[in-house]
């Protein structure tokens, strides 16, 4: 026999292991591909998925978007929810109802992702989780020192500190302070009536300032304190807008029976209510021409503003829009741009269109803050019309004076933005460039 001449007695032996090791070998390298976590199986699952990217990126269509940001925002395919081809605009109503959001849904067929009324429920649960998770706190020290001889009596509130305060609309850190006042109820009147009023100092760069600050309210009767409601609002100052309210407290001292007790120092922690102020809507129409490089806003009208917020009355009202450009990363003020200036009218029509000069890679960092203001005038000179017109493209930025202005609301706009709402408008401007999208946004 072969195997007898070729190896001896142990031929058979031999060839039979031979046989044994090449099978098991095989059987080992089968099971390496086909088993998860292997060398093989891990080598095997790279190739695929390069080959379906290649696939994917070789047979899709192209997308304009892709010349203007490339990947940032190829997720965000929402042009065809929002596609007008009859004028070349597209123009949607900041109202997200859930019947009017179907009805349009019905319209169109070619939704490529999950659609906007998805995406900004899915921005409410992860806010409302965060609000859960994080509740914003304030620390507060309450001292009553009762009349002793010729000493009255003194109440005394503490500021203590305040702890994760909401961010800021756009992208920069906030300069928080807290307003406090005494407030009494009438009931003659069926109002509150301010007694005193107090606010501490602004600390900037942090979401959790520590104030330690108090305020003594002098000749204050057990009887009177006791009737006494303590409004604890704190404000972020915005040095290019008016301040916004981040969160707010109310809070009986009748309902804190300790401090009448003793004359000692007590300190409370109270969670805040998140404050969100409206002040009106305005509609915006913003393009971008990615062969000019010039992004186009153009104001066109504002609906139910809070006027007498913040004026005496209609005909001291002089309306006008100021849009800054923002570096998005620092908050420097890059380029100003202003509407010309309204007198008396309560829902003022500009359609005004003010154009700036942004390169492709600014659109990922650049933010755009568009502020309703009222400008103050003096009683001997009035204003028309006319007067105070849009900013030339030489204006000087420097020239911008706060304390002339009465600030009303403002929204901003830009990739990094909080609001769900204007994040959104700022995708549909890149999907569709040299298109108009106009859409409503709520004042803040």
């Amino acid at each position: 026999m072969v195997d007898a001449g070729l190896f001896g007695p142990w031929g058979r032996i031999i060839l039979i292991a031979i046989v044994a090791t090449v099978v098991l070998f095989v059987l080992l390298i089968t099971a390496c591909f086909l088993t998860p976590g292997c060398i093989g199986y891990e080598c095997t699952r790279r190739c695929k998925k390069k080959s379906t990217k290649a696939l994917s990126r070789s047979g899709g269509q192209s997308n304009e978007n892709v010349k203007l940001n490339g990947v940032s925002y190829r997720s965000w395919r929402l042009g065809s929810l929002y596609e007008n081809d009859n004028n070349g605009t597209i123009s949607e109503n900041v109202e997200f109802q859930t019947n009017s959001v179907n009805s349009m849904c019905g319209q169109f067929e070619n939704i490529e992702t999950s659609s906007m009324v998805n995406l900004i429920q899915i921005e409410k649960r992860k806010s409302d989780k965060k609000e859960k998770a994080f509740p914003t706190e304030l620390t507060l020290s309450l001292q009553y020192l009762p009349p002793c001889d010729d000493i009255t009596g003194k109440f005394v509130v503490g500021i203590e500190a305040v702890s994760s305060l909401p961010p800021k609309q756009y992208n920069c850190t906030i300069e928080p302070y807290v307003a406090l006042n005494i407030v009494k109820q009438s009931w003659s009147h069926r109002k509150q009536m301010k007694l005193h009023s107090f606010r501490t100092r602004g600390i900037r760069h942090t979401a959790n300032p520590i104030y330690r600050e108090t305020f003594v309210v002098a000749n204050a009767k057990p009887q009177e304190v006791k009737e006494w409601i303590l409004d604890i609002v704190a404000y972020d100052h915005d040095r290019y807008a008016n301040h916004t309210e981040l969160c707010s407290l109310k809070m009986a001292v009748k309902d804190v029976k300790i401090i009448f007790k003793s004359p000692e120092k007590h300190v409370f922690n109270y969670r805040m209510k998140p404050s969100c102020q409206e002040f009106g809507k305005i509609l915006l129409g913003v393009s971008y021409l990615p062969t000019a490089q010039r992004l186009t806003i153009n104001i066109m009208e504002l609906r139910n503003i809070k006027v007498l917020k913040f004026v005496p009355s209609l005909n001291e009202f002089y309306p006008y829009v100021r849009v800054l450009m923002l570096n998005g990363k620092t908050g420097k003020k890059l380029k100003k741009r202003k509407t010309r200036t309204l007198h008396a009218v309560a829902q003022p029509e500009f359609n005004e269109t003010l154009t700036f000069d942004v390169a492709y890679d600014q659109l990922d960092s650049v933010q755009f803050l568009i502020v309703l203001c009222s400008k103050v005038t003096l009683k001997n000179e009035p204003m028309s019309n006319n007067e105070n017109p849009s900013d030339s493209e030489d204006s000087s930025v420097n020239s911008y004076k706060k304390a002339d202005d009465i600030f009303i609301g403002k929204v901003a706009l830009g990739k990094g933005v909080r609001g769900s709402m204007e994040r959104l408008h700022w995708f549909l401007i890149l999907q569709s460039p040299r298109k108009l999208v106009n859409i409503w946004h709520t004042l803040k």
